[in-house]
């Protein structure tokens, strides 16, 4: 007879663990380009974080199995739980509350941070790509862009943390999963079917790369 939990496979499709990646780096080079005050690349950083944040949100809805929206539990009573020390398998769930409500609200964020970074102005050497639409509001969308930074900080440090809780202290491999290794799930659990990475691909590069070149042009 098969064993329980003994069923592995990748949950997370190829076109997924590419915009976690891309995600991280743009991220990285948006902060990175903001401290160092070089704004012309920031733009660039800025504009594709947006095109790969759009790509999520409409690969929540047309995407592989797990990567969509309908698939997120969002049960307030096991967000809970999940900081009690109690075991209760959730190290075999795929979708976690907490993870969920992370992955909604790392979108939000950074949907508002790019959008308000393209009305944004210095007022000195750096206009936004879309400044000149808004030039009474500029520093509404200044303050947005800087108030926004803060909030994502404030995110990126309790991700980290939860990783490194879920990784070190739960032993759940949180990465492992997230970025192509197999999964050990609940033979009960439904797996998604081979699914043919090409769509996701084209889409994701299409998103990411055009903001760019619309700013080159």
């Amino acid at each position: 007879m098969q064993n329980k939990h003994n069923s592995r496979t990748k949950i997370w499709d190829l076109s997924l663990r590419l915009f976690h990646i891309f995600l991280i780096l743009l991220i990285i080079g948006s902060i990175a380009s903001a401290k160092l005050n070089i704004l012309e690349i920031h733009q660039f950083f800025g504009v594709s974080l947006l095109g790969l944040i759009s790509f999520r949100i409409l690969w929540g809805f047309i995407g592989t199995s797990y990567s969509r929206f309908k698939t997120f539990n969002l049960s307030i009573r096991e967000a809970l739980n999940q900081f009690s020390n109690k075991k209760n398998n959730d190290g075999y769930i795929i979708k976690t509350p907490l993870g969920s409500y992370s992955t909604i609200m790392f979108i939000l964020v950074l949907v508002i941070l790019s959008i308000s970074g393209l009305f944004s102005s210095d007022d000195i050497l750096y206009d936004g790509p879309l400044a000149y639409l808004t030039p009474k509001y500029t520093s509404y969308w200044v303050k947005i862009h800087d108030y926004s930074h803060y909030i994502l900080y404030f995110l990126i440090s309790v991700h980290i943390l939860a990783i490194l809780y879920y990784q070190k202290i739960k032993k759940y491999n949180l990465i492992q999963r997230m970025f192509g290794f197999y999964f050990k799930i609940d033979e009960n659990v439904s797996t998604p079917k081979n699914e043919k990475p090409l769509k996701g691909l084209l889409i994701l590069l299409l998103f990411t790369i055009m903001p760019i070149l619309f700013l080159i042009v």
